[in-house]
């Protein structure tokens, strides 16, 4: 079985990468820079934790099939400005192309990078897929861009993965956790285009399910390919809310805005190809608020 690198495995994607890859008999490197592997990684026998800052690595652990890149800084959102630019180019770009090239070095066959969205900037299409054109990202747009062209130049056969919120128990900062934390609160939910359509997220587990078997298929990566993620089967913005707020068992109160530009769904048609196979939009919310922590 695959020994694989897991970076950012005590964050939210990455643990659950993580746990996916050790359930499915593999030998887990997990790497973390400050906070500590939960506990059943820490006691698990598959994993090897390594800690250190990407951003200073020269080389990684020997005898390396894979790497699943997960960690990241980011932004929480609506504030991209919450955390300063050069963070975000060294911690992103400058940790990413580290690994990447340590990684070649070290002859890693397969390379599975978590990116987002973000990369995408200001869309203005109805329907994002991965021929959608970039357009001013913010800074961590930016950084996940960069890292992605740093791995499209190497030559190690690598898939980037454009992330929309990543929801499950434990998620943080994204959308449909500040609808959690509103509703349970009391407080408004403010909605924009509230019956446009909405499938911008998608469940922790569909995604490391997915990167786990990319991981452990026999045929190989391509060269290089980036992908937009999400659920299938989008729901009106107020039906999310109102799915989040009935998994909760509590009243949602909404305050709806009509945005200067309507809402875009996600075309996972070429992700499809790959293998993934994600849960539809209002089954992955229901899911969610049920077990939000």
């Amino acid at each position: 079985m695959p020994r694989v690198l897991v970076t950012g495995a005590a964050g939210f994607s990455g643990r659950t990468v993580a746990r996916h890859l050790v359930a499915a008999g593999c030998e887990v490197i997990a790497h973390r820079r400050s906070t500590p592997l939960p506990d059943d990684l820490a006691a698990a026998t598959a994993v090897t934790d390594w800690p250190g800052d990407l951003a200073e690595l020269e080389s990684l652990p020997a005898g390396l099939d894979a790497v699943v890149h997960a960690a990241a800084t980011s932004t929480p959102t609506g504030r991209a400005d919450a955390v300063p630019a050069e963070v975000l180019i060294r911690d992103n770009a400058l940790a990413s192309a580290r690994l990447i090239a340590a990684a070649k070095q070290a002859g890693v066959g397969r390379f599975v990078y978590l990116s987002s969205l973000s990369v995408h900037g200001s869309v203005r299409e109805r329907s994002l897929d991965p021929g959608t054109p970039i357009r001013d990202p913010d800074p961590y747009g930016v950084s996940k861009l960069m890292g992605e062209s740093v791995l499209a130049a190497s030559g190690i056969p690598g898939l980037a993965i454009r992330l929309p919120a990543v929801i499950g128990p434990g998620a943080d900062r994204n959308w449909p956790v500040q609808v959690v934390g509103r509703i349970r609160r009391g407080e408004t939910v403010r909605v924009y285009n509230a019956d446009g359509p909405f499938n911008n997220v998608v469940h922790v587990d569909d995604l490391a399910s997915w990167v786990t078997a990319l991981l452990l298929a026999p045929e190989p990566l391509p060269r290089f390919t980036a992908v937009p993620v999400a659920c299938r089967a989008p729901i009106p913005v107020r039906a999310a809310v109102a799915t989040i707020a009935a998994g909760l068992g509590l009243d949602a109160h909404l305050e709806e805005v009509v945005a200067p530009r309507g809402s875009f769904t996600i075309d996972t048609v070429v992700a499809e190809g790959l293998g993934f196979r994600p849960s539809e939009t209002i089954a992955a919310l229901d899911r969610f608020a049920r077990s939000p922590d």
